[in-house]
């Protein structure tokens, strides 16, 4: 079986992957995902948990993470098309704040791995999108937040010519700006 491959993002951990795929009469085998694999390209994970999201045309999700115990994300497309995002809120790093994104697709078969420290959101691009998530790392509700998906201080260019209009939980609508993220005392070193 040919390898799963990893292309490097331009922030520090994040990867662009291209699962093992094979097509034939009877339908396609896909593997996106080997921990050993994952370990020796620098994108290590033990999963915790899986969760999907089914979301319709213009539908942002985001920018979430976990102020406290942070997880790590591997994300792909089962259905429809995204913009999928990764912002590096970690203090301590040179690319502090800065963002990188990826149209991620059921035709593309691309996933994208974000590492802890990073916040992660999506643009739904396609009329419905199913998406699905492996998390390492346990989920702590208490430690659940985010920041506001367009705020201009991250001036995270989402392909907003591609949807009539984005809709957003009211959850989403009462994240913190970055600013009050970066000047308060709950952050990821």
């Amino acid at each position: 079986m040919p390898p799963i491959s990893f292309e490097k993002g331009r922030l520090p951990g994040v990867y662009l992957i291209t699962a093992f795929f094979s097509e034939d009469e009877r339908g396609y085998f896909q593997k996106g995902f080997e921990r050993r694999i994952f370990a020796q390209s620098g994108a290590a994970m033990v999963l915790s948990e899986t969760f999907e999201t089914f979301s319709r045309h213009g539908v942002v999700r985001g920018l979430h993470f976990q102020h406290r115990a942070p997880q790590a994300k591997l994300v792909r497309v089962l259905q429809g098309r995204i913009f999928d995002v990764a912002v590096d809120i970690r203090k301590s790093s040179p690319t502090f704040g800065q963002w990188e994104g990826y149209e991620l697709s059921y035709d593309n078969r691309l996933s994208l791995y974000i590492p802890p420290g990073f916040a992660h959101g999506f643009l739904v691009l396609s009329q419905k999108a199913l998406v699905g998530y492996q998390c390492a790392g346990d989920f702590l509700p208490e430690a659940d937040t985010g920041i506001r998906w367009d705020d201009p201080e991250l001036g995270i260019e989402w392909p907003l010519e591609q949807v009539e209009q984005v809709i957003l939980s009211q959850r989403d609508l009462e994240l913190q700006s970055f600013r009050e993220y970066r000047e308060g005392d709950a952050f990821i070193l």
